[in-house]
């Protein structure tokens, strides 16, 4: 690598940092975020009395996530490693996100932390967090 790439490097990771700080002010304190540059892509939908959360984070080992819930957050963690390069090689165009992320969601309501479940497969994060019975509607019978 010489050193244009490493300062070329360095610039587009300032101007990452800075992007980020500017359309993100409240990352730092675990706030949910969403929009262009969010990484990794997700979406959220509830099915069949549960929260199902889809994230799109190909090439990464599987060892390296995580998942945790803690009231009424969910978070996502990893980290995909940049391939070396061969000796002598440079790149011509890099647009793909390496190192490690953490993102932060508000669940929309209670859940069973028990039965929660988070499968990866195709590159693609799948975690499936069901309804507390407290968060479940519940018919009341009106007395007369």
């Amino acid at each position: 690598m010489t050193f244009f790439d490493r300062a070329f490097d360095d610039v587009l990771r300032l101007q990452r940092a800075i992007d980020h700080a500017l359309t993100h002010p409240y990352a730092g304190l675990d706030w949910p975020t969403s929009g262009r540059g969010v990484y990794p892509g997700l979406n959220m939908f509830e099915a069949n009395d549960a929260l199902v959360l889809k994230a799109e984070i190909p090439g990464l080992d599987r060892s390296t996530l995580t998942v945790e819930v803690q009231g009424d957050r969910v978070a996502l963690a990893g980290a995909r490693v940049q391939p070396q390069l061969a000796e002598g090689c440079g790149y011509h165009r890099r647009e793909r996100a390496f190192g490690e992320f953490r993102r932060v969601f508000r669940l929309p309501f209670e859940v069973d932390r028990e039965k929660a479940t988070a499968e990866y497969k195709d590159g693609i994060l799948t975690v499936r967090l069901e309804k507390a019975e407290s968060a479940k509607p519940r018919q009341i019978t009106v007395q007369g």
